[in-house]
């Protein structure tokens, strides 16, 4: 994603809400977004990995908290844009991630196509959220 996608993305920002799930009963109008989240997809079987295109999720200011703290993971499936909340301390399996990236999951397939996750490589993207999050918070 270039600068100008990046300006673009803040100046549409203001008529967003957030696109995560909230629970049942929830209005997508009650979350507005305070921000994004951008994942680059493309081929990392090339000699030099490129981005093809960015998946691009609003976010709200509660959602933005919850992916840079401890106690939330997220299941996002970018086959059907679905996502799932995993209380950590509630879980079965124990969680080290913030986000688990699906491909495909029970409710838009019964073939399961891969998990995908962002791990130390990507601290720097997640200090710039944090960054992010506490100007706002200031």
């Amino acid at each position: 994603m270039d600068t100008i996608d990046t300006v673009r993305l803040l100046v549409e920002l203001e008529g967003e809400h957030c696109g995560l799930n909230h629970g049942p009963k929830t209005r997508v109008e009650d979350f507005p977004a305070s921000d994004y989240i951008v994942i680059p997809f493309g081929d990392t079987k090339k000699e030099i990995p490129t981005a093809d295109r960015d998946l691009v999720v609003p976010v709200c200011l509660e959602c933005a908290q919850a992916l840079i703290g401890e106690d939330w993971t997220l299941l996002y499936c970018f086959e059907c844009n679905t996502s799932h909340w995993v209380n950590r301390s509630l879980a079965k399996n124990k969680y080290r991630h913030h986000i688990l990236w699906l491909k495909g999951c029970p409710d838009c397939t019964n073939k399961f196509g891969g998990l995908y996750f962002t791990d130390a490589v990507n601290t720097a993207i997640n200090e710039q959220l944090v960054v992010h999050l506490n100007r706002k918070a200031a």
